[in-house]
């Protein structure tokens, strides 16, 4: 069966192809190749539209009148998941969790979620555990639940469907593709991509939360199901991705003063912007292990930018 023929059903909603760009000068004699998916749209920067492309054609095909969602107070995805559903004409409710009051003055992605109208509920931490059961609540019978970060097998078509697009681009492969690691569907898509293709690249996650075991369990469960639903899919098991814990710092949303100096130094050397949730953690991996990764690695820029702005 062809590529295309498998593909489920996808709405136009990134602008699409991001391109791969070389980044220099951020180390003598040492450059990178970023693929800019943080420039999939304006409001809808990042990687999750991907995810979104194919998640909301499913609500859509379903009739739904509204979409659910969970993730942190500044989570790009709920961001995302708000302005999309908001272009598509659907209600959106979004479950935030924190462990403190609710901020008085929105700011970054949860300022933009209010400006969009979306229905913003905040949770605790233990109440979040309980999302699913929380979100299908919400939903009811004519709404649609999207799970934390866009990842599950269907959301993962994004960045199976991201390594078509990249294959098309270089010119010579990488010699490793990384990217961060917060939910699981981005790195579940880009292996599940690259073993599609039959492309020996290694792809490495690098853990921004929760540690290797608990991603590595999220790949294998997210490719199983993928398998299921569509069987000419390669399967992915755990011990075929790499995740790379270390640089998680505080915890997920939380910085440190060496995580914002490395910020600052590589926007003020090469002018790509990262951000304190992800890419900004992520991109460690590389300035601090650069040999790990061979001579031509390849990271995933997945946005983030709001996140600065917070």
């Amino acid at each position: 069966m062809s590529h295309q023929q498998t593909e489920p059903a996808r709405l136009d909603l990134a602008r699409l192809p991001t391109p791969l760009e070389r980044v220099e000068r951020i180390r003598e004699g040492w450059t990178v190749t970023v693929k800019r998916d943080d420039l999939t749209g304006t409001s809808l920067t990042g990687n999750k539209v991907r995810k979104l492309e194919y998640l909301l054609a499913e609500a859509q095909a379903g009739r739904a009148r509204r979409v659910v969602t969970c993730g942190g107070v500044q989570s790009n995805h709920c961001r995302a998941t708000a302005i999309a559903a908001a272009r598509l004409g659907l209600d959106c409710v979004l479950f935030l969790r924190t462990a403190e009051p609710a901020p008085d003055t929105p700011t970054g992605n949860l300022r933009l979620d209010r400006l969009v109208g979306a229905d913003v509920r905040f949770i605790t931490p233990a109440q979040y555990r309980d999302r699913t059961t929380i979100m299908t609540e919400a939903a009811g019978p004519d709404g649609y639940v999207i799970p934390e970060g866009g990842s599950n097998a269907l959301g993962t078509w994004g960045y199976i469907r991201a390594v078509d697009e990249m294959a098309s681009q270089w010119q010579e492969p990488p010699s490793a593709i990384v990217c961060a690691t917060g939910s699981g569907g981005t790195l579940a898509g880009l292996a599940i991509g690259l073993r599609r293709r039959t492309l020996d690249i290694p792809v490495y996650g690098v853990a921004v939360c929760d540690d290797a075991r608990y991603f590595e369990s999220i790949v294998d469960d997210i490719s199983a199901k993928a398998s299921d639903r569509w069987p000419d899919l390669p399967r992915v098991r755990a011990g075929d991705v790499t995740v790379i814990e270390g640089y998680k710092g505080r915890g997920y949303a939380l910085s440190t003063p060496e995580e914002m100096f490395d910020i600052e130094s590589v926007a003020r050397r090469s002018g790509l912007i990262l951000d304190p949730v992800y890419t900004g953690k992520a991109f460690r991996a590389l300035l601090h292990e650069p040999d790990r990764f061979g001579p031509r690695p390849l990271f995933i820029h997945t946005g983030g930018i709001f996140g600065l702005l917070a």
